[in-house]
């Protein structure tokens, strides 16, 4: 029996020493193309998060950590001095449809019209105190879940989980996998009202955080995604102290970080803008944070690189105004996140204008009809996410 354990030790010690000489070695050095853009996903998603960067640091050494976090940096410089310009406005051709059904249709133009006109004919209710009132909830219990069946799509063919006319809101299930096979899942809403969107803050600004279903609550707000970082420092922080600037319904609260961040917010024509300005004046509820993801129409992150996968969060912009929010789950076995490459695709694919991330990893939620509808990834598993400073709503 012992002669056994000896021979089990004395094979696996041979194992790890040929780990160590050997596999070691080649993960750190091979040319392969499929061997570093592992590798890579492997350095930046570890270095993109504030309290496990210690995964890379341990075991690889840093000139090839910094070879390539140099790609982060080559991002950013890219992106000096971008700001977003909008067309000025025409008055638009008068098109508008003229039964209740055309209106819905023309309004929620993501909406592909053969599904909703079969999910309405076998689920009639909804339209019976009128198409205004549609309100469809279909996102059910179970923020992990990936795999809808609604009856309903996009027109890019992505199921729609809840329409809210009232509010102007639609809800789509993002998911899919990357170029490395890894899948992710998330939600993007639609807000056909950017008039209704602004920036909530947490009761406590500057002392103590609130979770995003709280703001949500206090603002009496149906929808609501995280939006600044704030400090946090060596992960103690009380979520209480946003970073960067703040302004809330006309009311700056805190000034510009600069450098690489970017001002991201509406202003009072409920354009979204984007950009280091030096004017804020014509801003009405903004944050702070990078980057940039598409600007005047132009995807700008497409080739930057990065392989990073991580919960996320970003907003964005089409040309009639309509507003979009994706949060992306990430670090959870039913997605394990997206690069900001891939947010940009799924902003582009939805038409957007202009387009920007904010805070993500852990503070990645979206909550929608008073519920937490994806799932945060915490320490503490806190199916409401962290305490944060503020968040954008729609109310």
């Amino acid at each position: 029996m012992n002669g056994a354990r000896h021979r089990f030790a004395l094979g696996f010690t041979c194992f790890i020493l040929v780990c160590i000489t050997a596999v070691y070695p080649f993960l750190l050095y091979t040319p392969n193309n499929f061997v570093t853009r592992w590798r890579e996903w492997y350095i930046e998603t570890a270095m993109g998060t504030m309290t496990h960067q210690w995964l890379a640091t341990w075991f690889i050494p840093h000139d090839i950590i910094n070879d390539v976090m140099l790609k982060r940096y080559l991002m950013n410089r890219n992106q000096a001095g971008l700001e977003s310009t909008w067309e000025p406005e025409t008055d638009p051709v008068d098109e508008t449809p003229t039964t209740p059904r055309g209106q819905f249709l023309s309004r929620f133009s993501e909406l592909d019209a053969e599904s909703f006109d079969a999910f309405i004919q076998q689920n009639p209710e909804y339209i019976e105190d009128g198409y205004d009132k549609i309100d469809i909830d279909l996102v059910g219990d179970d923020p992990t879940k990936k795999r809808y069946d609604t009856g309903l799509w996009t027109t890019q063919g992505d199921p729609v989980v809840a329409i809210n006319a009232e509010y102007g809101i639609l809800i789509a299930q993002i998911a899919g996998e990357d170029e490395l096979g890894l899948e992710y899942a998330g939600k993007l809403a639609f807000c056909h009202q950017p008039e209704r969107v602004s920036v909530g803050l947490c009761e406590g600004l500057f002392s103590y955080g609130s979770f995003v279903s709280d703001m949500a609550r206090d603002y009496d707000a149906m929808l609501a995604v995280n939006a600044s970082g704030f400090a946090d420092y060596e992960g103690n922080g009380t979520g209480g102290i946003p970073y960067g600037f703040l302004k809330s319904e006309g009311r700056e609260i805190q000034g510009a970080e600069g450098g690489d961040w970017k001002i991201i917010g509406f202003d009072n024509e409920d354009r979204l803008q984007i950009g280091a300005f030096s004017d804020t004046s014509s801003l009405r509820d903004a944050v702070e944070f990078w980057p940039v993801l598409i600007l005047n129409g132009e995807n700008i992150i497409r080739n930057a690189g990065l392989n990073d996968a991580q919960p996320r969060t970003a907003i964005g912009q089409t040309k009639d105004k309509t507003a979009m929010f994706l949060v992306v789950d990430g670090r959870k076995t039913h997605s394990f996140g997206i690069t900001y490459a891939g947010c940009g695709e799924i902003m582009e694919r939805y038409g957007a204008y202009q387009a920007a991330m904010l805070d993500g990893g852990s503070s990645s939620v979206m909550v929608y009809n008073g519920r937490e509808i994806t799932s945060p990834t915490t320490l503490s598993q806190n199916p409401e996410g962290r305490y944060l400073p503020d968040c954008f709503v729609v109310k």
